[in-house]
């Protein structure tokens, strides 16, 4: 394979830059990414791009993700979860369930999210948590975020599950937050678990980098997230060159050779397709 999709299911304690690393190391490839960082302390689906599927990023990323987690009402800590260092302590006994649910109605929909201090968001050339560890608090910036689908379960003992869909780029540990500061309270995130990223599932997911049936084509991974176009060996040819073809096909399509596998990304307009992403090098389709 000249690159794939692997559906991996990170565990807790690790990076996701070191858990894709594990993955390609264990299927044999150099070259390696993956859609979207999971904290080092979160578990569940991290996908993986191998080799020449790095350059599917583009169009694999773009997706809504979901995410399971439990808000401890509370604590405030520097990391935005438990894991951190508590900053602050509030009396929670007086929530109620039905306080949650008016709280999360302040926070469905699309709205400004202040990134966590300790994140990859960059301020002045930095990333926040090299500021974070030099001490310095420097004000984070905001980020438009849209957040959906909240579930929830009952509020013990100051605890309480969660679940919720949001756009790229959302912070649970700051939506954890910002939930306590709309009770009027204070919390931090425990146990975040993506569940789903875009049309991939945790439930496809294999803890076991070299677990085949967690392994997508290209072709089958880019099929999830656009229309596909069939072409002729002919025309395969001409894609693999970086030239346009005739077809009657408006947006994104993944462009497939005679055998099936993907040749390119290609973007239609006016009965031409023009393949704006080329994953096949012409001397594989002599």
């Amino acid at each position: 394979m000249t690159g794939g999709v692997f559906l991996l299911e990170k565990a807790a304690g690790v990076t996701s830059r070191k858990a894709a690393g594990a993955v390609a190391r264990a299927l044999g490839f150099r070259k390696y990414g993956h859609c979207g960082t999971l904290d080092p302390d979160a578990t569940g689906l991290l996908v993986v791009l191998l080799g020449r599927a790095t350059r599917l990023a583009p169009y694999l990323s773009g997706g809504t993700k979901d995410y399971s987690f439990t808000a401890v009402f509370g604590i405030s800590t520097d990391t935005l979860d438990t894991s951190g260092q508590v900053t602050g302590t509030c009396d929670c006994s007086h929530l109620t369930g039905k306080m949650v649910d008016e709280a999360l109605e302040s926070l469905t929909g699309t709205f400004q999210q202040r990134a966590p201090l300790y994140s990859a968001v960059r301020v002045d050339g930095k990333r926040g948590y090299a500021l974070a560890r030099n001490g310095e608090t420097p004000e984070m910036p905001s980020r438009t975020v849209t957040v959906a689908n909240w579930k929830r379960g009952e509020l013990a003992e100051g605890r309480m599950a969660l679940s919720a869909t949001v756009s790229p780029g959302t912070y649970v540990r700051a939506l954890v937050r910002d939930l306590g500061e709309s009770l009027g309270a204070c919390a931090a995130a425990e146990g975040i678990r993506r569940t789903a990223s875009g049309p991939f599932s945790l439930n496809e997911a294999s803890a076991d980098p070299c677990g085949s049936v967690s392994l997508l084509t290209m072709a089958e991974a880019a099929g999830r997230v656009m229309g596909a176009v069939e072409l002729s060996m002919e025309e395969a040819r001409s894609v693999a060159h970086g030239n346009d073809i005739s077809r009657d096909f408006t947006g994104t399509a993944a462009l497939l050779g005679p055998s099936g596998d993907l040749i390119a990304i290609g973007s239609g307009s006016e009965g031409l397709v023009h393949p704006s992403t080329v994953l096949a090098l012409p001397e594989e389709l002599a």
